[in-house]
């Protein structure tokens, strides 16, 4: 008998064993005999000891049930991300190249990860954030078919889903009359119970989708097993390891792979697992880790997802916000409903259009999905009333709103440029993260600073704060945070050209383009000698319609938006002017250097730099740009792994740009 046949011949002992248990103590009635039975119990505990495999749920374990007073916090040792996704078809095939990949079934459950230690289960923790998760050990304990002691002395680290199968969800909402609508639903709220005799009467399972790590793993430069290693030694520690297969050079046809993400539906539907997709996976744990990670998900991994999920809700009202440019933006209230593992109950409507065309009416029955798994959207109106009436009169200021069309799109529009809310919109824009970054000062007290007359409609007013001490008696606002936020203001003040620009909501003027218009202004300066600072000459030449076009990525309109909109704020502008201390981006490129023009992309795991923040500003410091994907204007690809099937490799090959590594990049 081979490995897989003991395993699941331990597996049937236990479950008989468990049958007969079960049926002894709680209905009074023998299956079989104590000899039959007792036969049966040593059977596998000699198993047991052959193997080193023993399950939570095994009869030859007195595992008392235990209960905590809280769910403690604790920090992967590892990110455990979302993945990146999409509902194309043509998009999953073409994500891997020609690398060889795992395909493997997309369990709908709980993503949870394990620590083993000489042999035994040590801690289990709940995904969390992707950076902190709950510890859930006592739970874990209870699942039916996760080994507690494993043939394994070192340290391993597993990853895999938590699950409930569709036949014992419908047992356990039959039993227990429990609120949950889907097993993904009962399954979150069972793992995170305090008392683990709850999760152990749900049968919760656990299938693993990746040895993270195993003994010395951990150590810098060591390569961990590649997928399919970690499946075999998965499957020799007692894991139930998720449905895969092994796609390679001969077996990656279209055809071929269409088939495959069947037979892997029907396995799952066979054993009523909860499925919503499939996940590639590159084989190679060296290759896929050398593609880095967003913020988001890791890159080593894309999931295909079946269907975007669909929530049935009921709209409860429409909301409506005056933003910084005038626009009022509806924003639909409605039942909250549990989406990819969220729960929603907003959802942005865009537009005056999207509200007529679904008909919407407060009461309406509306359907709701998570666009790219990211923002909630109203995709449809069940009902159909149409019996909402958009507003005639600004929601903040009562003055009457203007209908605009934008792209055959309507859109409200309110005319009074000392709307409050448009100035405290403003306002919060230019103290955001993404403009000065003033800690300290958000829209609550932008808002409450507005309302008490401290600040009115102008930028430079921030900058008198200073001024305000009377500040401090403002409920929230004491000497202490008061210091805080005056310091933070003063920082804010010496600040780049690039950022005041975003930080003005100037039309047509975000990141990249503002960095631009940095370097412009210091060739316009006479090798970036000139007098006054940068933000001056910058209104100078706005004042004087300079062509802003002469910008690659600035068109005609565009440019012409930039002039007027400083027009027409000049005296606002000139008064700001003299509360920063701006300097330009990159002074460097005002004298030319040897990466002026250049556009990079980067891909893949850095060795040199310590990450990809450092080697961006490397670039633009030496005159350089940077995107995020490769096209036909792109000079140079940035990779260690120049032989990759990467989807920017391809793309490389296929414009002709210039792939170097990071060693050759520091001799340009």
């Amino acid at each position: 008998m081979n490995t897989t046949n003991i395993q699941e011949h331990i597996y049937d002992l236990v479950k008989k064993l468990n049958e007969y248990r079960d049926a002894y103590y709680n209905r009074n009635t023998s299956l079989v005999s104590d000899f039959e039975y007792d036969k049966m119990y040593d059977e596998l505990k000699k198993l047991e000891d052959k193997t080193g495999v023993v399950y939570a749920n095994s009869p030859t374990q007195t595992v008392g049930y235990a209960t905590v007073s809280q769910l403690q916090k604790v920090k992967h040792n590892h990110p455990l991300l979302s993945l990146g996704k999409t509902t194309d078809i043509d998009e999953f095939f073409g994500y891997f190249g020609v690398e060889p990949y795992v395909l493997m079934a997309k369990l709908d459950g709980l993503t949870c990860s394990l620590t083993y230690k000489g042999g035994e289960l040590v801690r289990a923790e709940s995904r969390g954030d992707g950076e902190i998760g709950e510890d859930i050990t006592h739970n874990a304990r209870t699942f039916v078919n996760l080994p507690l002691k494993i043939p394994f002395e070192g340290e391993m680290i597993v990853d895999g889903e938590c699950i409930i199968t569709y036949d014992d969800f419908r047992r356990i909402n039959e039993v227990e009359s429990t609120e949950y609508k889907n097993p993904r639903n009962l399954v979150s709220g069972s793992v995170r119970q305090l008392d683990s005799s709850i999760a152990a009467k749900r049968k919760i399972k656990f299938i693993a989708w990746r040895l993270y790590s195993k003994e010395n793993t951990m150590i810098p430069g060591t390569i961990m097993p590649d997928l399919d290693e970690g499946f075999a030694m998965l499957d020799v520690c007692g894991f139930e390891v998720v449905p895969y297969y092994l796609v390679g050079a001969w077996n990656r046809s279209r055809e071929n792979i269409s088939q495959v993400i069947e037979s892997l539906q029907e396995w799952c539907e066979h054993d009523k697992i909860p499925i919503d997709g499939v996940v590639g996976a590159f084989t190679s744990t060296k290759f896929g880790n050398s593609l880095g990670m967003t913020g988001h998900h890791p890159k080593h991994s894309f999931a295909y997802k079946f269907y975007q999920e669909r929530n049935e809700t009921t709209l409860r009202d429409i909301e409506w916000g005056v933003s910084r440019t005038g626009l009022v933006n509806p924003v639909a209230v409605f039942d909250p409903v549990e989406i990819d593992g969220t729960t929603v109950n907003r959802a942005s409507l865009s537009n005056v259009s999207i509200i007529k065309d679904l008909e919407l009416g407060i009461g309406d029955t509306i359907e709701v999905i998570k666009a790219n798994q990211i923002i909630p959207q109203v995709t449809e109106n069940l009902t159909r009333s149409g019996s909402y009436h958009i507003p005639e009169l600004c929601p903040c200021c009562g003055t009457p709103l203007e209908i605009t069309s934008d792209n055959g799109r309507e859109m409200l529009y309110c005319p009074n440029e000392n709307c409050k809310d448009r100035i405290i919109d403003m306002l919060t824009h230019f103290a955001s993260r993404q403009g000065l970054n003033i800690m300290g000062l958000s829209e609550e007290r932008i808002r409450t600073l507005v309302e008490r007359g401290f600040l009115r409609r102008d930028f430079y007013e921030i900058f008198t704060l200073k001024d305000n001490a009377e500040i401090m008696q403002i409920d929230g606002f004491g000497k202490k945070s008061y210091e805080k936020l005056i310091e933070s203001i003063e920082k804010s003040s010496h600040c780049k050209l690039s950022n005041l620009l975003v930080a003005l909501g100037i039309p047509g003027i975000g990141k990249s383009t503002a960095k631009d218009i940095s370097n412009e202004i210091g060739k316009l300066s006479d090798d970036g000698k000139f007098d006054g600072l940068p933000f001056g000459i910058f209104l100078h030449y706005c004042l004087g319609d300079y062509d802003w076009s002469k910008i690659d990525g600035i068109g005609e309109q565009t440019a012409r938006q930039i002039n007027e909109y400083v027009r027409k704020n000049r005296a606002a502008f000139y008064l700001l002017s003299s509360c920063v201390d701006d300097t330009l981006d990159n002074s460097a490129a005002s004298s030319g250097t040897s990466l002026e023009g250049k556009t990079f992309c980067i891909t893949g795991k850095l060795e040199t730099y310590k990450s990809r923040d450092d080697l961006v500003k490397e670039i633009e410091s030496r005159g350089g740009k940077v995107v995020s994907s490769v096209t036909a204007k792109t000079d140079y690809l940035i990779t260690n792994e120049p032989d990759s099937g990467s989807a920017k490799n391809q793309a490389a090959k296929k414009y002709g740009t210039k792939v170097i590594t990071e060693a050759q990049f520091t001799i340009l």
